[in-house]
């Protein structure tokens, strides 16, 4: 399946949860739209969306009559949520903080692929997609049934993280789709005091377990208050922000990006 309009869907994956995926997802969106491109996200994880959250974006109450479900084939009707000038769809916009949806694990994809199908994304030249973490539903449906032109892995330097980013790679390798690269997140601490770029985690010899699959380090984000800060004031490090330490590799990452799916 492809989406009408869109020019490249990109899939921003891990293998477990806790790397801060989402934070690269939504950075990597704003720093993409910098370049002067139309950027969409679609936050795919159905039972724990974040996008939203971090948007600053929160519903009490289920938006009648657009909670997702799986029916008949149709023409797209949801309109996604524009903030900080890209294009959102998620199931935190229609459902309530508190409310979950519980389907039937076997229909937990096509519920998500529905969704993102019935969106009207309009023209944009680049659409992410946040994935649940892992390598199960709907992550399994999603993979197999959208056109997708490439996929962002993003990791920490941890060993157990490095293992399941594999995985990762695994789950995308296998339907044949492009692998763009892997984003190394809280790679390193900046100092707030001298700026001097600590190593926080053990690097093995091993380096990254990506290594040996040919796959691209399109760079390494570092830790830093101010990242923490603006998820908590629900305001993107990225949205409007100077070029600084922080922001810089969501910019190169950005900028790779473009350069190997031009607009």
């Amino acid at each position: 399946m492809f989406l009408p309009g869109v020019k490249h869907i990109l899939a921003v994956a891990s293998g477990k949860g806790g790397v801060g995926k989402t934070t690269v997802t939504v950075n990597l969106a704003l720093a993409l739209a910098q370049t002067g491109a139309q950027v969409g996200v679609y936050d795919a994880d159905l039972y724990g969306p974040n996008v939203p959250l971090m948007l600053g974006v929160r519903r009490k109450t289920s938006r009648k009559g657009m909670v997702p479900a799986v029916r008949a084939e149709s023409q797209p009707y949801i309109r996604p949520l524009e903030r900080y000038g890209l294009q959102v769809m998620s199931v935190g916009l229609v459902l309530g903080d508190a409310e979950t949806v519980l389907p039937d694990p076997m229909f937990a994809g096509h519920i998500i692929r529905q969704t993102l199908q019935d969106t009207l994304w309009g023209t944009l030249d680049y659409l992410l997609v946040d994935f649940p973490p892992g390598s199960g539903e709907p992550q399994q449906t999603l993979v197999r049934t959208i056109g997708w032109s490439g996929a962002v892995i993003v990791t920490t330097p941890q060993d157990m993280a490095l293992m399941d980013t594999r995985r990762s790679l695994g789950l995308f390798q296998a339907a044949n789709v492009p692998i763009v690269g892997v984003v190394e997140n809280m790679s390193y601490l900046l100092c707030p005091h001298c700026g001097e770029q600590i190593e926080v985690f053990d690097r093995t010899d091993r380096a990254w377990d990506a290594a040996d699959s040919n796959v691209d380090l399109l760079g390494r984000v570092p830790m830093h208050l101010t990242i923490s800060q603006r998820i908590n004031a629900r305001h993107p490090l990225v949205n409007g922000a100077h070029e600084t330490p922080e922001t810089a590799p969501f910019r190169e990452i950005a900028h790779e990006i473009v350069r190997k799916y031009p607009r």
